[in-house]
């Protein structure tokens, strides 16, 4: 009789069996690619109850789905059009590829959709559908330096935003000009030009443009140019002034001239005024030859020039009778009662008349001036010690007379009473003369009374380039 295994025994050596036949099983599969930490069996069983399915073999990867049967469809009844997928934030796609359409898509309504470009902004362009005159007049709003950034839109906008009627005026005061840069503001046809206090660097013209005609024909459209206190060097206004020929009011406050600028200047013969007070280089010889052309010299101004008694004399002689206004201030051991006299019969129609800081001037010159100029308004003597308070008195005997300044010799008392005495003509009313000067006052973005634009504020480093 046969003794029986415990039924543990029994259990165990069939798990051990069972277990080899699965490792067998494990070495002779061909999908055992995927793993955790080592092999997986493809048991079916095993694999279910850790939740997974069996993967596609590799050597099946890239065989063709096979083509659903076609169906014969019903003239009458025609097949319904296939639901179409709206696209979505979400179902865009970064990458440049086509659009997916195979079977396995369709069947389950899957699709990848093409980021599309956005398109070029297309339309009737306004601006090409507009003339020329109504884009000048909305260019005629800008700013001088919106103007220099339109002309690199096209050539249209260039050819506009450089057009003379849009730089006629033109405040470049207290700037820095690059060379080339007001050469280029020359040429566009600029006739109203303040550069007071600006520093200009030379050349003038740049000579990168060769396509521009030799220096003495080129003819600028200047008419009002200040330049007072302007840092340029002699080499450089000689070449600025040499193309201007229609100005009409200039001003060189505290600038260096020399003989060739006085020549440039005198062949401007509409000039109207000049304004030339603290000018270095000055004499006889060269405001004589601007008095002996510009005829129609209306203003000048050559206080403080450090002139001899001889160059005064000379220069007195030279006044066109069509001056009105004259500033002779400065001249403190040079102008004597002499000149003043000379001055009365070459101009007798001057209006203002200014000979401040004149020591050497007595109450002659006083009398002088009642009797021969009858059409004077304005009159300075301040700072004229050697004529007697009593002189001034006589003053009434002019019904012309507005204004008289006598700043430094009366004290208030003396005022007091001389305005009693002279009640039609107002008394020390005006600390600075403005004979010839291009700003009066808080008006320090108009020259002359006429308004400049300016190019920009807080920009003080200027770049115009035609290119």
């Amino acid at each position: 009789m046969k003794e029986e295994k415990p039924s543990g025994e029994c259990e165990f050596s069939q798990n051990v069996r069972k277990r080899s036949i699965d490792k067998e099983n494990i070495r002779d599969s061909k999908c055992g690619r995927w793993s955790l930490n080592g092999d997986v069996g493809t048991n079916p069983p095993l694999l279910e109850d850790m939740g997974l399915s069996i993967l596609q073999d590799e050597e099946t990867v890239g065989v063709p789905t096979p083509t659903p049967p076609e169906i014969e469809h019903d003239e009458d009844n025609p097949p319904q059009p296939s639901k179409i997928l709206q696209p979505s934030s979400q179902n865009y796609s970064n990458s440049n590829s086509p659009i997916i359409n195979n079977d396995d898509s369709i069947n389950n309504e899957f699709y990848v959709y093409k980021r599309r470009r956005q398109d070029p902004i297309c339309g009737d362009d306004k601006f090409n559908r507009m003339t020329d005159e109504s884009i000048l007049a909305i260019f005629r709003w800008l700013p001088k330096f919106m103007l220099a950034r339109c002309a690199q839109v096209c050539r249209r906008w260039k050819r506009l935003a450089f057009d003379e009627s849009l730089w006629r005026r033109l405040d470049l005061g207290g700037k820095s000009l690059k060379p080339g840069v007001l050469g280029r503001v020359i040429l566009r046809g600029a006739s109203i030009l303040r550069l007071a206090k600006a520093e200009i660097s030379s050349p003038i013209f740049s000579p990168q443009l060769h396509h521009l005609p030799s220096l003495p024909a080129v003819r600028s459209r200047l008419q009002y140019l200040d330049l007072s206190m302007a840092a340029i060097e002699t080499h450089a206004l000689e070449e600025l002034l040499s193309v201007c020929f229609e100005l009409k009011k200039l001003s060189l406050e505290h600038c260096t001239v020399n003989k060739t600028i006085c020549s440039h200047i005198s062949k401007n013969v509409k000039l109207e005024t000049l304004n030339l007070p603290m000018v270095y280089g000055l004499n006889n010889a060269s405001i004589s030859l601007i008095l002996t052309n510009c005829k129609k010299l209306q203003s000048l101004n050559i206080a403080w020039t450090s002139m001899t008694s001889e160059d005064l004399r000379i220069i007195c002689r030279r006044f066109p009778s069509s001056m009105e206004r004259l500033n002779l201030s400065g001249c403190r051991n040079t102008l004597t009662d002499g000149h003043i006299r000379l001055i009365a019969d070459q101009a007798p129609g001057l209006v203002e008349l200014d000979v401040s800081d004149g020591t050497q001037l007595t109450a002659a010159s006083v009398t002088t001036i009642i009797k021969h100029m009858r059409s004077v308004e304005y009159l300075a003597f301040s700072r004229c010690y050697t004529i007697q308070p009593d002189a001034y008195m006589e003053l009434k005997q002019m019904h012309s007379l507005l204004y008289l300044d006598i700043y430094g010799i009366l004290n208030d008392s003396a005022i007091s009473t001389l305005r009693q005495s002279l009640p039609k003509i107002q008394i020390n009313k005006y600390l600075f003369s403005s004979v010839a000067r291009p700003t009066v006052g808080i008006r320090r973005t108009s020259i002359w009374g006429l308004r400049s634009w300016q190019f920009k504020k807080n920009d003080d480093n200027i770049t115009i380039n035609d290119e």
